[in-house]
């Protein structure tokens, strides 16, 4: 069974006037998409929604979920992707926070209950969208969600590299005061950023997938052809939370998780490490826990050689067996 090309659907943020969140859908073949279960998965710092939708053979994570049965949506966060915002063009200061995340997470979860007449949602994060995700259904999700997938998760552990790229270069205690809403993201940082995990001579992915990712990341921003490389905007609010979890703090409590929960990592990650997720996997409040490595996987193993794995252990976890 194959999917219908991904749809797009517009929601109004119940948080800033204005503002339409996007979310990317797709269904089954032959089915009501109603009458299916919804999947929401939410990106994490850089790459919205494409990055769960990759137009090249066998890299779509909602491809995966649609054909196992589900209706599996992907959100863009405010500023990102096409959730374009007059508030982030305008600011001055880390755009796109934690709590606006939260806030855009639970508008897109009571649409989803509300459209398909579900009591709960299966929800999934993967980095910087562990945090947000796992956060919602330690708070105001709680209830609402029915499963919770934690890809590449970050949780409370110091990681000096990533310190070191957001510390205030004059006062290395502190973030650097000098971000601004957003910043430009091109082809070449992405690809430096993919290869820094793998060593020399070994390759994880098929180079038409990062390309396939950038692409459509500039079809989503109206400025991204006007720069010289082309790149696209991503907001920095991030930085705030990731600031703290390198710092070992943790931004919330992971005993407040009930629901059943799968911890879903690449063995080679760096910034997902094998000592914080598992630190994180004990805290949890549900003895439905799981946790999975992928063998020589990197950050974005869901978009590399070994993507079909991350698919067969998120729809194992989710029981996709909807026919």
């Amino acid at each position: 069974m194959t999917s219908d090309a991904a749809s797009s659907h517009f929601i109004e943020s119940g948080d800033e006037p204005g503002l339409r969140l996007h979310l990317r859908l797709r269904a089954p073949v032959g089915k009501d998409p109603l009458a299916c279960p919804p999947v929401l998965l939410v990106h994490g710092a850089t790459y919205a929604s494409p990055l769960y939708d990759v137009a090249h053979p066998g890299a779509s994570w909602l491809q995966a979920i649609a054909e196992a049965g589900f209706a599996a949506y992907a959100l863009d966060i405010r500023g990102y992707g096409q959730s374009r915002s007059q508030v982030m063009e305008d600011a001055d200061s880390p755009y796109a926070t934690g709590d606006q995340a939260l806030r855009d997470i639970d508008d897109a979860v009571t649409w989803l209950i509300a459209r398909h007449g579900a009591g709960r949602v299966a929800l999934g994060g993967g980095s910087w969208g562990s945090i947000t995700t796992a956060r919602y259904a330690a708070t105001i999700g709680r209830g609402k969600v029915e499963r919770l997938i934690l890809y590449a998760p970050i949780f409370a552990e110091r990681n000096q590299g990533w310190l070191t790229l957001l510390a205030d270069p004059k006062e290395p205690s502190r973030i650097n005061p000098g971000f601004g809403a957003c910043r430009w993201v091109n082809e070449e940082t992405t690809r430096l950023r993919w290869d820094e995990e793998s060593p020399p001579g070994v390759t994880r992915r098929d180079d038409a997938v990062l390309t396939a990712m950038f692409q459509a990341s500039l079809a989503d921003d109206p400025l991204a052809k006007k720069q010289t490389p082309p790149a696209f905007r991503a907001p920095n609010g991030t930085f705030l939370d990731l600031w703290e979890a390198f710092n070992g703090r943790a931004l919330y409590d992971p005993a407040a998780i009930t629901c059943p929960t799968l911890l879903l990592r690449g063995g080679a990650d760096m910034t997902s490490t094998r000592s914080d997720a598992l630190a994180l996997f004990d805290k949890l409040g549900t003895d439905a826990r799981h946790y999975v490595e992928i063998a020589d996987g990197g950050h974005f193993v869901s978009a590399e050689n070994r993507a079909p794995q991350v698919f067969a252990e998120a729809n194992a976890f989710l029981g996709l067996n909807v026919g």
